[in-house]
């Protein structure tokens, strides 16, 4: 029985994916488990168990777990999070309504606002003030936080946002108020921005706490029952208590079960960052580093560009209209997955998503009571699946049903027939998702043509070359278990911290010692948050970046500070304007070198490396797939390339993937079928596994 077993698990919307690792034998397992959405625990439990199960390990044999979910997501999205209050000082009651003047047309006076997640009524005020330089000016008056805490109990608040303005420069009233709300309000969660967000901005920091507020019972009670129905013997798992649960963030890093719970506004959006992460890790061991990321779900399409095997990260983002000002992913997701539902509009066009047929009831094929058609009943139309086909290893699908509600839905009220109608279906999913990859790369100055297509999630493999081929794109790079990669992503990311300090003046008069004290009591956090999380001191990497920006200018560049060269700090920070300036042409095309710069913000990166588990390698074998290999063959349907074609059923070879040897070569139209996905070669594709698992695919444009 193995006795060292690593676990991840990623939540979907549909679907739950598992992966267990067997340190020794370096053998990989994975499971697709229908989501659970009354108590999503439920379901990672299930796909663990399974995992494990077909390792023949329990969780007795368990060392190590990640987790990756959409809660936070999900709760933000539907508005499910708690009941939350907010409080300010007096005079800006209305700072998360009034927001940034950032709508389309400044005049436009029937622009509605986003409603925000705090309503009017329950934004509270107290007086006391700072200044931008930490200094007093007016005392914190607490009688009008026992006034505010009176009305709070009697609205049945769940959870408080507390921000006072240039906290950041000195937190001393919001500690007060936290404390003294935390003891009139005994049991409701009190979450102070100087301990989500210490910066300037007071409207982005405002949101990002309110959002973490609003978020913090949800994931603790979550998070709470899956930390014990992994413990549990009976029920659950039956992990050893010592054993560490750690939880994928946004920016792509780990985080303690403690910290999630703390802090859960870092989770959102943690699954997808899973992909990208375990995403960079592949096809860097592919010796690809320049890639483009396609997630194809069964809600969305998550989009990512990778350069030089490093994924990028932004400050800014957003979900559902709330701003988020945290490190994260720089990910565009799009309504475009296997669940999107295709529709006809009032225009009489067909159009495929936003909305899903999520875990339940699921697309038509699923047999689940579904009764719209999705992308999923489009693939099973054109024999991408066939009868035979097992979702997840388990789950069977319907024919009948998939071709029913295309004809009633799509081909009868569009005049086409039903193998027209799902071919339209797919074609319109693609072109949904080449506008998704050309927002990342085309309006950003990349050329995709330079960069791999790499598509996983459970439908991405299938989607992979039509939407290579709208791009021109020649490469893709299909992972190994592209279904389960986002659990992939926890077993290869590494423990983050991410901080940041506002210290705004211009560079000219920005005195070096000052900085460096900054620089050294920054790097003494991060080791510090590092040392608590037991993390040895040859595992650290703490990166430091400074917030420059020209004096006048409203948004910054990060700049980083190279600490390790050696060299002293004096050198360094006097290197900093023409590293700016570099960094500015580069990033918007133009500079001023002649133009004064200003100091925003000092920020860190304390980073914990985890031991990456060594991914298994494939046999090596000749250029002709062994006949083992080879399961049988499948009518496809593929549409048309050129104009005035016509689409044609294909005979398609069935590939077992876990029979292909390295150096193997399918040619296209081929199906290359695993458990987590399926992966569909379009006539003219040239497939070959690669040594380390992946299967790159050679695209004729």
């Amino acid at each position: 029985m193995p006795s060292h077993v690593r676990v991840a698990s990623d939540v979907g919307g549909t679907f739950t994916d598992s992966i267990a690792y067997d340190e020794a034998a370096r053998r990989i397992t994975v499971s697709k488990v229908s989501t659970t959405p009354a108590n999503r625990a439920v379901g990672t439990v299930q796909g663990l168990k399974k995992a494990l199960a077909l390792q023949g390990a329990t969780g007795a044999s368990v060392d190590y777990v990640g987790h990756g979910m959409t809660t936070a997501t999900n709760a933000v999205i539907q508005r499910k999070g708690a009941r939350t209050a907010f409080i300010t000082n007096r005079g800006f009651r209305d700072l998360l309504l009034i927001g940034r003047q950032d709508r389309p047309s400044l005049f436009d006076i029937n622009k509605l606002r986003p409603t925000p997640l705090v309503p009017r009524e329950l934004c509270f005020t107290a007086g006391g003030r700072m200044d931008a330089q930490g200094q007093e000016v007016e005392p914190l008056d607490e009688a009008d936080l026992a006034a505010a805490a009176a009305q709070m109990k009697a609205e049945g608040v769940e959870a408080v946002g507390v921000l006072f303005l240039h906290s950041y420069a000195n937190p001393t009233h919001e500690r007060r108020a936290k404390d003294v709300l935390e003891k009139l309000l005994p049991g409701v969660m009190i979450c102070a921005s100087v301990d989500v967000l210490a910066e300037f901005r007071e409207y982005e920091r405002a949101s990002t706490t309110v959002l973490n507020a609003f978020l913090q019972p949800v994931m603790e009670g979550y998070l709470k029952s899956l930390s014990a129905l992994l413990q549990d013997e009976a029920e659950g798992l039956g992990l050893r208590t010592s054993v560490p649960i750690m939880v994928m963030e946004a920016s792509g890093g780990l985080m303690t079960l403690d910290s999630a719970r703390a802090k859960p506004v870092h989770t959102v959006l943690s699954g997808p960052a899973g992909g990208v992460v375990a995403s960079a890790h592949v096809a860097a061991r592919a010796g690809v580093p320049d890639i483009i990321t396609m997630d194809i779900g069964g809600t969305s399409t998550d989009i990512s560009l990778i350069r030089d095997g490093r994924p990028e990260v932004t400050r800014s983002a957003s979900l559902e209209t709330v701003p988020i000002r945290l490190p994260v992913i720089d990910i565009n997701a799009i309504g475009a997955g296997g669940g999107s539902i295709a529709w006809i509009d009032d225009g009489g066009a067909l159009r495929v998503g936003p909305m899903s047929a999520e875990a339940q009831p699921g697309p038509a094929c699923y047999g689940r009571g579904g009764t719209r058609p999705t992308v999923t009943d489009a693939n099973l139309v054109l024999g991408r699946f066939d009868g035979a086909t097992r979702l997840g290893g388990d789950m069977s699908l319907d024919m009948e049903a998939a071709r029913r509600v295309i004809e009633e839905e799509v081909a009868k009220p569009l005049g086409l027939d039903v193998l027209e109608a799902a071919a339209g279906i797919l074609r319109v999913a693609h072109a949904n998702i080449v506008r998704g990859i050309r927002v990342v790369s085309v309006e950003r100055g990349y050329d995709p043509r330079d960069f791999a297509l790499v598509p996983f999630g459970g439908a991405g493999p299938m989607h992979g070359t039509p939407v290579a081929r709208e791009l021109r794109m020649t490469k893709i790079l299909v992972p190994p278990t592209p279904g389960i990669l986002c659990a992939l992503g926890q077993l290869v990311s590494d423990l983050r911290h991410d901080f940041l300090e506002t210290h705004i003046a211009p560079y000219a008069r920005f005195d070096v010692a000052e900085a460096e004290a900054v620089v050294g009591r920054l790097i003494a956090k991060g080791h510090d948050l590092l040392a608590e999380d037991n993390v040895p001191m040859d595992k650290r990497t703490v990166e430091v970046r400074v917030d420059v920006r020209y004096i006048g200018q409203s948004f910054e560049l990060a700049m980083p500070l190279d600490m390790l060269s050696g060299a002293p700090f004096a050198d360094v920070w006097a290197k900093l304007p023409e590293q700016f300036h570099t960094g500015h042409l580069k990033r918007f095309g133009h500079s001023d070198p002649r133009a004064p710069v200003e100091i925003v913000g000092f920020g860190v990166t304390a980073v914990g490396h985890i031991d990456t588990p060594e991914l298994p390698m494939v046999p090596e074998g000749t250029a002709v797939p062994p006949a083992e290999a080879l399961m049988g063959e499948r009518q496809i349907y593929f549409e048309a390339v050129a104009a005035g074609e016509t689409g044609q059923f294909y005979t398609s070879p069935v590939y077992a993937r876990d029979k292909l040897l390295a150096g193997n070569i399918v040619t296209g139209p081929a199906v290359i079928e695993e458990v987590s996905a399926t992966s569909v070669l379009y006539p003219g594709d040239r497939a070959t596994v690669h040594v380390s698992g992946s299967i790159l695919v050679e695209v004729t444009p």
